[in-house]
Parts: structure tokens; sequence; C-alpha cells
């Protein structure tokens, strides 16, 4: 049941560090345990992302990736901006259906990331934009 390492960013800034489950398209809570082996019931509505991450300790190295790290064919490409004004780029199965889930499946460009899963909050987001190339891009949200 706890079988990922998380980091849980909420809207008004609070992190929380545990281990949790997949979180189900439309579920509103979701149940983490944390460092010190206390259950957290966390209303998915007070969160600006959760992330699933490989450690802790984050990653090694502070390289962006660039559009050549990422190829169409791996997913679409999309910048995601949050409310406090942090931007986000990854990949989504399918960015015409964001605007209506209530939260949604962001993977990283880069494979090396530390996050290899980002669950965002859509009422946390600004905007997103669907790049279609280089020079071309749509906004979705």
């Amino acid at each position: 049941m706890f079988d990922h390492i998380m980091v849980v960013h909420f809207m008004d800034g609070r992190i929380l560090k545990g281990f949790g489950s997949v979180i189900a398209p439309g579920e509103a809570i979701m149940e983490l345990k944390d460092l010190e082996e206390k259950i957290h019931w966390v209303e998915l509505s007070q969160v600006k992302g959760v992330f699933y991450v490989r450690s802790f300790e984050g990653s090694r190295h502070k390289t962006r990736p660039t559009a050549t790290a990422w190829s169409p064919s791996t997913g679409n490409r999309v910048r995601i901006t949050f409310k406090d004004g942090e931007i986000l780029e990854g990949q989504v199965n399918d960015p015409s259906r964001l605007a209506s889930a209530p939260g949604f499946y962001v993977v990283p460009l880069d494979p090396a990331s530390n996050n290899y899963r980002m669950y965002l909050n859509r009422a946390a987001v600004e905007q997103v934009h669907h790049i279609l190339s280089q020079a071309e891009e749509k906004r979705v949200l």
C-alpha cells in the first residue's frame, strides 16, 4: 500500500514527505505514511502536486532537459504554469482531457530526473500549453 516514495507540495507552501500509493483518477483523498510512520489523510484539493520520487535526497544533476531530450513519439509535451508562478514541463497522454479532470499525471521530460511521475491538482494550475514543436504551441487550459 505504501509502495511509492512521495513528496506532497500543498498550495499553502507546506511540504510533506512519505510513502503512499498510486492516486487513481477521481480520488479526493490519499493516504500517506510520513517519515515518522504517522498516517496522514491528504485532501487532494489542497495539494499543488504529489511528486513520485526515486529518493528524498533529490536529483544529483541540476541540468534541465533541452528540446532534443524529448520526442513526440514518447508523449505530448506540455508547459504548465501554476498559480504561484512556477513553470514545469513534462509529457501527458492527452492534453485535451486536462480541462475536465480534477487532477492529472505528468511525466518529466528528463528520464534521469528524481521525479518519475507527478500528480498535479488542476485547481493549482493557471494554464497549460501543448507544445507542438519548438515554434508552435497551443493553450489547452
